[in-house]
């Protein structure tokens, strides 16, 4: 053929990957996105409510009623729906069933208001009925994701044990739990420095740092810096919680000391792959990407505290006096809080981008940046106040972390009411 035949054919049409199809009646990734987390962004309004209310009257069950709305309701509800949605994504295959997911959805929900009904009230009973449904949800929650590693062709191991791992540490912790609503006691044994061990580091713990591994590069457009760390991680923090949580049970300084260190080794393999992210990243990064990796160097600050607290003092699960308030400042204000701040801001926005076809937000560097430096320095002042029992000077520090967190939920819940309003998620 010559070359001016050659030119006048046109070249072949590129093929388009077509989206694939949703069966009639399925659920989409979405649908199970947004489920969990309206819920989810309910329960911490409701929460930040009690907490006001607290505040104000003195109500006496109101600052664990808070607590608890917060964390089992709230950011509980936000692990389920995110976990699920990343591992279809990761696998490439469709979400659990509908009818599974609205059974998770209802035995989680019943279950997180017949613990707060059971102390409210003053219903010992309600405490073991809500355990048990909080425990059948995780049988379904583990049971979805066996399903859609059954029906995936695709192999995402690492991913997929994390949320394993947060099931099986959460169990125990639902036990003791339930012990401690019955009054329980044995001798030496620390049921509520365990019950905070397995709920708090067992349960959102190992779900935050797993879902960082992809998380993390996916906020920061770039690729997991040292994969090979992440098996490491997941060993080393699930060795760390059940040995911390060992130690502060039955009250041994040398375990719990033993089990800090581990923890602290696998938030350091952690902390390498942020860094590695965050100096491959493109200028500017997103908001939500500088609030998580604020929460990530909190968590470093907080675990070290730990460890030299049980080192020196032989203290318990969040140690004692001055040191608990810091680690408490650190690692809940700082690390859980800003965590799962800056995902609600970035996963919400994803929603509307999918659902309703809205853009992402642009990064702001000036306004962003201001931002996130004062929640840094509000975090790390509240944390030195504690520390150093400087009293005079708590009040502001933690006027400033209110501020921002003011300011970051006004963001989250604009977002979720949208969300609500024009992604119309079905479940």
């Amino acid at each position: 053929m010559s070359p001016t035949a050659s030119a006048a054919v046109p070249p072949a049409p590129r093929r388009r990957c077509r989206p694939r199809g949703v069966a009639p009646g399925a659920l989409r990734p979405t649908d199970v996105l947004a489920a969990f987390f309206l819920l989810g962004v309910a329960y911490l309004a409701a929460g930040a409510l009690v907490a006001g209310a607290y505040g104000v009257t003195g109500w006496s069950p109101g600052r664990w009623l808070a607590v608890h709305l917060v964390f089992v309701g709230g950011i509980s509800q936000l692990v389920l729906g995110a976990s699920q949605f990343f591992v279809g994504a990761f696998l490439a295959t469709d979400p659990p069933a509908r009818a599974l997911v609205r059974a998770q959805l209802i035995l989680w929900n019943l279950g997180t208001l017949a613990v707060a009904a059971s102390v409210v009230f003053a219903l010992p009973a309600g405490a073991e009925i809500g355990a048990l449904g909080l425990a059948a949800a995780l049988v379904l929650y583990a049971r979805g994701l066996r399903g859609m590693e059954r029906r995936s062709l695709q192999r995402a191991r690492w991913a997929v044990r994390w949320y394993y791992a947060c099931a099986a540490l959460l169990v125990p912790g639902l036990a003791a739990g339930a012990l401690i609503a019955r009054g329980t006691t044995w001798p030496g044994v620390d049921l509520l420095g365990a019950h905070l061990t397995l709920n708090l580091a067992g349960w959102l713990g190992t779900a935050i740092v797993g879902t960082l591994h992809t998380f993390f590069p996916s906020l920061t457009a770039t690729r997991l810096s040292f994969p090979r760390l992440e098996g490491w991680t997941l060993g080393g923090w699930a060795a760390g919680v059940c040995t911390v949580a060992t130690g502060v049970a039955l009250g041994h300084p040398a375990l719990a000391t033993a089990g800090w260190l581990t923890l602290l080794g696998a938030a350091a393999c952690l902390g390498a792959n942020v860094v590695g992210s965050l100096r491959a990243a493109p200028a500017p990064l997103p908001l939500p990407a500088r609030l998580v990796a604020v929460g990530q160097a909190a968590l470093v600050a907080g675990v070290v505290i730990a460890v030299a607290t049980t080192a020196m003092t032989g203290g318990g699960a969040l140690a004692g006096g001055a040191p608990r308030g810091a680690m408490a400042a650190l690692l809940i204000a700082g690390w859980i809080g800003l965590t799962v701040l800056g995902s609600l801001l970035h996963l919400l926005s994803i929603l509307l981008r999918v659902r309703a076809h809205r853009t992402m937000p642009t990064a702001r560097p000036k306004t962003d940046g201001a931002l996130v430096a004062l929640a840094a320095t509000g975090v790390a002042a509240l944390a030195a106040t504690q520390l150093l029992e400087l009293e005079a000077a708590t009040a502001p520090a933690a006027a400033v972390v209110l501020a921002v967190y003011g300011l970051l939920a006004g963001r989250v819940l604009a977002l979720a009411a949208r969300v609500a309003r024009v992604a119309r998620p079905s479940v």
